[in-house]
């Protein structure tokens, strides 16, 4: 165990949940057509008895209600003040723990508890995990309907990262007039300076270094940095404050070059790439395995992106159809699939192209936004010949929801594999598979 993940000697003293006292941030609430802080804010002490989706600690206040509670483990007892009070619920944020759970660590970031980028650092990274797989199960059961032994025998443990730290590819940052870099604190218009981030590849925090202090007439940039190929993006082009002494990373490229399981990867500016590379390499796998595993003839990748998974798979099957709205993705997939002659690619919605698609397909993958599916896509689906679903979800809220359509339409479950894409954070990544219902059960 190192220093930093030591406990305390007794986990019943009393300690700060974040490096320094997390500032409680109110939600705002209208009143006669103004916005006003619901202050004063209210000091609350109870026991945390779960975890709920968000990241956040549950308890129960004297009258009932459920407190979803920032910065909290379960089995802890906290002081909280309260942020929102609901009808139905409230919101608070820990600003003292009375006793701590044995899952309490010193986050190592000293901007923890006033940026809004983790949520998680408090927590040591096995039982992150723990706590995130029960998410998924808890959504499937309350949102998806399903059984609970059905859920626990199909949903499997999280998998995580041999290192969770220093993994983000793509860092966006806010830029003062004076040149300091830096997040926008949780919650707040207040600016505050960022010289290092703990999950930030080591390149982009190079590059942040690089650029602090020094840049102007500029009020956003973004770093993009490749792990696995010698290139990097910053954007947009910057200009130098005067006398401003140091290397000047070149800035303002149009795209850059990634490599995921022996193969390249453009990507443009404006394209969406998973932003945790190592990970990245995993997922691609499972879903490439999960798709093979039926030795399909015709697969569907829709919400294509850059051409991750088709570049992929194209090799092993007889033909891919790619879906991607977006201009820039699709015109980074053109180059990344270049030479693959059995790779369709379609232009526009899936909403629109899906439904009535020909050659109908095997095995359709489909990776939407955090929204989840639209119905017409669910109903494209059901409606054609496809034995087996790939589902790519990053909500476990709307994955649930959708899941219940397609079972109740004619598919089985078959296993949800969480996969940790971002830790330290509340967000949640699954990879689902689900065939079509067999006419004979």
């Amino acid at each position: 165990m190192t220093t930093l993940d030591a406990p305390p000697s007794r986990l019943d003293e009393p300690r700060l949940p974040t490096p320094v006292v997390p500032e409680p941030v109110p939600k705002r609430r209208r009143r006669k057509g103004s916005r006003a802080h619901n202050r004063p804010l209210v000091p609350i002490e109870f026991e945390l008895t779960g975890f709920a989706n968000g990241g956040r600690a549950i308890g129960h206040a004297e009258d009932g209600r459920v407190v979803f509670v920032e910065y909290g483990i379960p089995g802890e007892r906290v002081v909280a003040e309260i942020t929102n009070d609901s009808p139905g619920y409230l919101e608070a944020t820990a600003v003292l723990v009375l006793r701590s759970s044995e899952h309490r660590v010193d986050a190592p970031c000293g901007y923890f508890g006033r940026c809004g980028g983790c949520q998680l650092q408090h927590i040591d990274y096995p039982e992150q995990l723990r706590l995130k797989t029960g998410v998924v199960r808890e959504q499937l059961e309350r949102i998806g309907g399903f059984d609970a032994s059905e859920v626990a025998s199909k949903t499997l443990e999280m998998v995580g990262m041999d290192d969770p730290w220093h993994y983000r590819n793509h860092m966006r940052f806010t830029v003062r007039r004076d040149g300091q870099v830096g997040f926008m604190q949780r919650g707040t218009h207040r600016f505050m300076r960022i010289d290092r981030c703990e999950i930030a590849s080591d390149r982009a925090n190079e590059l942040l270094a690089a650029i602090q202090d020094r840049t102007m007439q500029t009020h956003q940039v973004s770093i993009r940095v490749a792990e696995q190929a010698d290139d990097f993006l910053i954007q947009p082009h910057l200009q130098w404050r005067p006398r401003a002494r140091g290397s000047r990373p070149a800035s303002g490229q149009r795209s850059y070059h990634e490599r995921l399981l022996e193969h390249d990867y453009r990507i443009s500016a404006p394209a969406f790439f998973q932003v945790n590379t190592r990970q990245a390499e995993r997922l691609v796998h499972l879903v490439v395995e999960r798709v093979l595993e039926l030795q399909p003839d015709v697969v569907v990748d829709a919400y294509s992106g850059v051409g991750t998974f088709a570049a992929q798979l194209a090799p092993e099957v007889g033909h891919v159809t790619t879906i991607e709205l977006s201009d820039a993705a699709d015109s980074d997939a053109a180059v990344n699939l270049e030479g693959l002659d059995n790779v369709e690619r379609l232009a526009g919605s899936v909403e629109a192209l899906l439904p009535g698609l020909q050659p109908s397909p095997d095995v359709v993958i489909i990776d939407p936004p955090r929204s989840g599916l639209e119905a017409s896509v669910i109903e494209a689906m059901i409606a054609s010949r496809t034995r087996r679903v790939v589902y790519v979800s990053c909500d476990p809220a709307t994955l649930a929801r959708d899941l219940r359509i397609l079972v109740d339409s004619g598919f089985d479950l078959v296993e949800v594999q969480p996969v940790d894409m971002f830790p330290h954070t509340q967000h949640i990544e699954c990879v689902t598979v689900l065939d079509r219902a067999r006419e004979d059960e």
